[in-house]
């Protein structure tokens, strides 16, 4: 089983705490970058045959803004890459959607596709927030958007994304947009992600002006979303994923567990064990190579067993999978609990970071939000 992830890197302005690789919408550079992200599927099906027969086992189309696309666009889509995959044995296929620009029809073409989830980049429904974020929507679009009756009646399911310590955020703003979201029906996954100011981004170059909230009032919100899902039956599945049982992201879920995936278009990765590699992130680059049959590759590595377990060890203390003893052997042909591993493993029980359920070892919630430090002890030497 193969899952795969499709960039779109097209957004109608950046954000300005976004740090993922995306470009301003252009009719041209769309089209050709959509029959390059075919070509580049027929890349990996002549060089591996096998590869691209396995079945599918989810399907993610993230961005950038895949709702930008048009129908027409989307038809392209479906001729040059969807018809070229069998998605028969697929158990989830996400698509990404911004409120500006979704609509009816779109939600309907995705449905007749053969999408089953979308998620929606809301990040919050503070008029102030947004607009310190530079988003695009506003907080009446939004709630627009997320109370349409096809959402109920076309998709199995449908999450949010949210960002918390934004500048000037408070916790009554947070609890206001968590208590609005949550009253919502028909969402059944959020997101919820701290904001990580990178130094390249709009709030990287004015980290200074910004009023970021202090490391306390960050762990109050963590701990507010927490109680907030909590209330409603969400469990935290991630340390910052929450969903209603049979709803959490099957896509991410095989990131985590370290499943084979391959990454088409510019900047996206690929992880077919022990190789990892990353596409160039410049989508006018990209296209130029994919036009002469070569792979777009701008970085890639073989993870040996230090690398694997020490990712193994991070992603596991971030999940309430944990990290289970002997998956960590089969796959690293390392000991999890070696004498200095297993003291401190126990520590962190003793203190209420961690639960060990037979040769699982569990973060608590409280865990999760230790869990960087705790990986960085546990690093293999």
């Amino acid at each position: 089983m193969i899952s795969v992830y499709i960039h779109t890197p097209f957004c109608i302005k950046k954000c300005r705490y976004c740090d993922f690789y995306s470009v301003p919408f252009n009719d041209s550079l769309t089209e050709r970058y959509i029959e390059a992200l075919g070509k580049e599927w027929e890349i990996y099906r002549r060089g591996d045959p096998t590869l691209t027969k396995q079945s599918i086992h989810t399907i993610y189309i993230g961005g950038g803004t895949p709702s930008l696309l048009s129908i027409d666009t989307w038809e392209k889509l479906d001729e040059v890459l969807f018809s070229k995959i069998d998605k028969s044995e697929a158990k989830e296929w996400s698509v990404e959607c911004n409120p500006e620009s979704f609509t009816i029809e779109k939600a309907e073409m995705y449905a007749d596709s053969g999408v089953t989830r979308l998620t929606f980049g809301i990040q919050s429904l503070n008029p102030r927030e947004l607009s310190i974020c530079g988003r695009a929507h506003s907080a009446e679009r939004a709630l627009e958007v997320l109370n349409c009756k096809i959402l109920a009646d076309k998709f199995r399911s449908i999450g949010v994304d949210l960002i918390y310590n934004l500048p000037g955020q408070t916790l009554e703003t947070l609890d206001s947009t968590l208590s609005t979201i949550l009253s919502i029906p028909v969402i059944k996954h959020i997101s919820a992600y701290e904001l990580t100011v990178a130094d390249y981004t709009p709030f990287g170059r004015h980290r200074q002006k910004l009023s970021i909230p202090s490391e306390e009032l960050s762990v109050e919100m963590y701990e507010l979303i927490n109680k907030r899902c909590s209330e409603i039956g969400m469990s935290q599945y991630e340390v910052s994923n929450y969903a209603f049982a049979g709803h959490e992201s099957i896509h991410n879920k095989a990131y985590w567990s370290h499943q084979s995936y391959i990454g088409l278009g510019a900047s996206a990765h690929s992880y077919i064990h022990p190789k990892r590699w990353s596409n160039i992130a410049d989508a006018e680059d990209y296209i130029s190579r994919i036009s002469t049959n070569k792979r777009p590759i701008d970085f890639e590595e073989i993870l040996g067993a230090y690398e694997l377990a020490s990712e193994i060890i991070f992603l596991g203390l971030r999940s309430a999978d944990g990290v289970d003893e002997n998956e960590f052997k089969s796959i690293t042909n390392l000991e999890l609990c070696n004498d200095s591993r297993e003291t401190k493993l126990l520590k962190y029980v003793d203190s209420g970071l961690l639960e060990k359920h037979g040769r699982r070892w569990i973060p608590t919630s409280k865990g999760m939000l230790f869990a960087d430090m705790m990986a960085r002890e546990l690093m293999p030497d």
